[in-house]
């Protein structure tokens, strides 16, 4: 077959065309396909690079000379000042180098040899300068060239990296002689997007009419294409804006299309480098990326479309591998950089990327670790511009500060030099170290090598490094080194601090359990040597072999379990994979796809629920709780966060517990918002440009909460800086980052709260729940004051009041008596007088017959004094006496009557012009001094608070509340009241035993939050 690599790098056969991993996969699979008899073609750009190549390569100049116009279509938000368009007229040249059966064709024009020493555009050249355009000039220039060249002959055209051919599936497709195969060999951010209008121009200029180009709708053009997106205020936008100031994602204005979709929809084949990146891209699961995805059309796109997806892997070059590690002379090569041979050495070579490549956090630990006297070695390479170069300039200072405080310690090396001194180097590495970040860097290729010369590794625990093995459990016999969780932060300080962990544990390994460093770096050999460029091509091959002959594939149905994509099995699958797919859908809480597999009881209700709440998935949490009518369940959702207005300022408080969650950031919005982090070892502004890292815009941020020693996380957030409620960040200690959203409650209208006791904030059992416990937290972190009103007296509740950790005024007795729960102080009481008591008794009875009878004494004694009959068993702490004079024989504060609401009715028209009478616990009627209530109790609390009733919302469940409420500007009855007090309330709550209570100042003073609907 042909195969044509369409690559914006391709410089694997001299380290001068080099800048990342793109040229040795793009050659050493040429070089492959060429030894294996296929015509091998690649077209790439010159990068100004003709006259160096010609020193020491043939060149042949094609007689292919275009003269073409690229228009270029300047986004004005992006180009202000600018023309709408600009043609920029070019002549392209093509040069032919052949070298080991591989054709390579250089295209030359003004554009194509800018930049040689970096050859991608800067960062920060877009809207300022027009070399921004370069790699779309080559897409063009080679479009043309590919087509006039190779015009009449069938070929498998492959692109690597899609923003450096979207343009190629796209034109060619609908082409019998062309098959189009895409590698993603960066993750770059799946939400890279092209403006729609430079789109549509650069189709016009190949003759193709846009409106056929295939959408998520049937007959769709390209503006299907363009996101929705979410309404500007709410938690779904605020994630978006903060994705947006990470690596992972970039926000585009309105008409710009994505990149991957249309490579999705329109080639043939996706190809990635390692089955980690395939899974990772088709996912995106458990990064910050994966709800927003969700979101999006290329979700939908990346299932329909699952049988392109194929990992045809990467690899160590052969000529790496035939040499020896060992005929190193490791001493020598030490020596020469300033380092003793004695100490073990840590290794890292890759390219200068600060951020996304870990650097940052490596030279960080490297500090840490260095400055406790450890006794090792770092050899680092962090390449920058051109290879071949003798010297190059510090590419960051803050590196090189560290490295020239160690000068016997640390070796640091900003050139790109050629593979035999990188083989020579990494021959002398104990370690290597590889911590990439934000799942948009494989190291494929540097760690890989570093592993088959013996290197043990240290990298993070990420999908597309997955293979190496490095985190594997150490007992596992495919384990290579050592892994740190996966990262997606700037400056991640736990991170370096994980990082610096690690190495100490190595080095300690290393001189300490030898035959455990010798297992580990036998197998990261093992591993390493797996990975050649001969069965990448090999596997490629087949693949394409298979797209010429038009046979159909489909994504293996073990993929489909494990990504949770039960929607794509058959029923030969669901048939063959029942026990598969039952574990999958337990770990990821999915109820359908675990109840065609197993029995769906309780039980299972139980560990799906459970499953989906360490992972954070609280809308699926929702959902099972429902189906299983079991809201208990929900208890650790509901009070997973909590959000109140701080007591002074424009700020709210923010708690949040969850036993797997290690780390909670805020996302917040501000105006000049800095990076966090130390400002001294930032970047500037020209050591960004060298790290080609587009540097994160906006004014969205995130701000950590602190873990006190409870586990609870803390922390403060301006209310102006929480656009769209409150977003957070987890990260769970699997590695896991999602997202979780609460609204943020204004500032509450009321002051006090003011709660009964019984049969409002106790339960039936007389305990307080602990939801209910946390309620009253928010209440005091609100700075509002928590008031019990309750128709005991004051004796008999200090205990109870103690209990819940009460310390504030309690209104007792009915309202007779204020008591200081915190200084166990008396501070009023208001007695009945015992003439008047007796009289009303008398009256009573000469109505309605004898009554049993009780009294409470005055304080300090406080005593209950009944008559025999009182209730229906005689309680703890009661004095019972046949003898009714005794009731008498000291103070009283009232009077009980065991009856009804019938006898409180009687009691009032007899007797209520002098007493008070009210209808309390069921069986009960009290009669108490006149104008004694629970309103006037509490109206004396709230004079000593400096509130009034207006401030208070109250709650309560029995007639005796009613003045309580009365007085309160918000009245609570909890369900289980009495019919009197429903029926004056404000709100009806639920059930005291519900947690009614809980639930009303929750939503009033910053609810512990309940998903909400998915809106992330």
């Amino acid at each position: 077959m042909h195969i044509i690599n369409f690559a914006y790098e391709c410089g694997g056969f001299d380290t001068r065309l080099m800048r990342g991993g793109l040229s040795p996969l793009v050659w050493n699979l040429s070089r492959e396909y060429a030894a294996r008899g296929h015509r091998v073609s690649i077209v790439t750009p010159a990068h100004g690079h003709l006259d160096r190549l010609r020193a020491t390569h043939t060149i042949e100049d094609l007689d292919y000379r275009r003269d073409h116009t690229v228009p270029l279509v300047l986004d004005p938000k992006t180009w202000p000042g600018r023309p709408a368009e600009v043609p920029l007229t070019l002549t392209t040249c093509a040069h032919r180098l052949r070298l080991d059966g591989v054709d390579v064709y250089f295209l030359s024009d003004a554009q194509l040899d800018l930049l040689p020493d970096r050859l991608y555009p800067p960062p920060g050249s877009e809207g300022r300068d027009l070399a921004f355009f370069k790699p779309l000039v080559f897409q063009v220039a080679g479009l043309r060239f590919l087509q006039e060249w190779f015009g009449g002959e069938p070929a498998v055209v492959h692109g690597f990296e899609p923003a450096y051919h979207y343009l190629v599936p796209l034109v060619l497709r609908g082409d019998p002689r062309w098959r189009c195969v895409s590698t993603v060999a960066a993750n770059a951010p799946i939400t890279q997007k092209i403006y729609r209008p430079q789109l549509e121009a650069l189709l016009r200029e190949f003759g193709d009419d846009t409106t056929v180009v295939r959408g998520p709708g049937a007959g769709a053009g390209l503006e299907s294409w363009e996101d929705v997106p979410p309404p500007e205020d709410s938690p779904a936008a605020a994630m978006v804006r903060a994705l947006a100031a990470t690596r992972l994602h970039t926000e585009y204005g309105p008409d710009h299309v994505g990149v991957f979709p249309l490579l999705l929809a329109h080639a043939d084949l996706v190809d990635f480098v390692s089955p980690g990146q395939r899974d990772h891209y088709s996912t995106f699961a458990d990064t910050p990326m994966e709800r927003y995805v969700a979101s999006l059309p290329v979700s939908g796109l990346l299932r329909e479309h699952a049988g392109k997806l194929f990992d045809g892997g990467c690899g160590v070059s052969d000529r790496w591998l035939a040499k020896d590690p060992s005929a190193v002379d490791r001493a020598a090569v030490l020596r020469s950089m300033g380092l003793d041979p004695a100490r073990p050495v840590f290794y890292h070579a890759a390219r200068y990327a600060v951020h996304h490549k870990g650097q940052l956090e490596l030279v960080q630990a490297m500090e840490e670790v260095l400055a406790s006297g450890a006794d090792i070695s770092f050899v680092l390479r962090c390449a920058t511009g051109a290879g071949g170069a003798a010297e190059v300039p510090p590419a960051n200072a803050y590196f090189r500060r560290v490295a020239d405080a160690y000068p016997d310690r640390v070796r640091l090396d900003w050139r790109l030099v050629d593979e035999d001194t990188l083989f020579s180097e990494a021959a002398c590495a104990d370690f290597c170290v590889y911590p990439s970040k934000f799942e948009l860097d494989g190291f494929l290729i540097a760690q890989a090598e570093a592993m088959a010369c013996g290197a043990v590794p240290i990298a993070t625990a990420q999908r597309t490094t997955a293979h190496f093995g490095h985190a594997l459990p150490p007992q596992d016999p495919g384990a290579t080194g050592f892994a740190v969780r996966g990262s997606f932060r700037d400056d991640d300080r736990e991170l370096a601090h994980l990082l610096a962990d690690r190495i100490r544990e190595a080095a300690l390994m290393f001189r300490e359990a030898p035959d455990d460093y010798a297992r580990l770096s036998a197998s990261a050999v093992r591993t390493a040597r797996r990975f050649t460029w001969s069965d990448s091509a090999r596997r490629r091959l087949s693949v394409f072999q298979e797209l010429l002959d038009d046979l159909p594939r489909s994504l293996p149905a073990k993929d489909a379990v494990r990504y949770g994509w039960f929607g794509l099995l058959d029923e030969q699958a669901w048939s063959e994979h029942r026990e598969g797919i039952a574990r999958s859908a337990e770990r990821l809480g999915d109820a359908a796809a675990y109840g065609r597999c197993a029995e769906l009881d309780g039980a299972a209700y139980e560990r799906l629920f459970a499953a989906a709440f360490r992972r954070a998935d609280f809308v699926r949490c929702a959902a099972l709780a429902g189906a299983a009518d079991r809201e208990d369940l929900m208890a650790p959702v509901r009070t997973r966060c909590r959000v109140a207005p701080a007591p002074v300022g424009a700020a709210h408080r923010v708690e949040y517990v969850h036993p797997e969650v290690v780390a909670v950031d805020v996302v917040v919005e501000a105006e000049g918002l800095s990076a966090p982090g130390d400002t001294e070892r930032a970047e500037s502004a020209a050591e960004a440009a060298l790290s080609d890292e587009p540097v994160p815009s906006g004014t969205t941020g995130l701000a950590a909460l602190r873990r006190d020693d409870d586990g609870v996380f803390r922390g403060e957030s301006r209310t102006g800086s929480l656009r769209g409620g409150l977003v957070l960040r987890l990260t769970l200690a699997d590695g896991r980052v999602t997202w979780d959203n609460a609204s943020v409650p204004e500032r509450p209208p009321y002051r006090v709260v003011a709660t009964d006791l019984d049969g409002t904030l106790l339960r039936g059992d007389l305990t307080v729940s602990d939801r209910t416990l946390r309620a009253l937290e928010l209440v005091a972190a609100s700075g509002a004051r928590h008031l019990v009103v309750t128709g005991r007296p004051a004796a008999a509740c200090s205990h109870l009041l103690e209990s819940i950790g009460y310390t504030g005024i309690a209104v007792c007795g009915q309202g007779g008596q204020l008591y200081d729960a915190g200084e166990g102080r008396l501070l009023s009481s208001v007695t009945l007088d015992r003439d008047l008591a007796r009289s009303v008794v008398e009256r009573l009875e000469a109505v309605v017959g004898g009554l049993e009878l009780g009294v409470v004494t005055s304080p300090p004694e406080s005593r209950f004094k009944v008559t025999p009959g009182f209730g229906e068993r005689v309680r703890h702490g009661w004095d019972v006496t046949s003898d009714r004079t005794l009731l008498w024989d000291t103070p009283v504060d009232k009077l009980v009557l065991h009856g009804d609401d019938d006898l409180a009715e009687t009691a009032r028209r007899l007797c209520g012009d002098e007493v008070t009478v009210v209808h309390s616990v069921q069986g009960m009627v009290e009669v108490l001094p006149r104008g004694i209530t629970k309103g006037t109790g509490v109206a004396r609390a709230l004079d000593l608070l400096g509130r009034t009733g207006a401030d208070t919302v109250a709650f309560g469940d029995m007639p005796n509340d009613i003045p309580l409420l009365a007085l309160a500007g918000h009245g609570v009855a909890v369900a289980n009241a009495h019919p009197s007090l429903l029926a004056v309330a404000d709100e009806i709550a639920p059930a005291n035993d519900a947690d009614g209570v809980a639930s009303v100042i929750e939503r009033l003073f910053g609810a512990a939050v309940l998903p909400m609907g998915g809106t992330l």
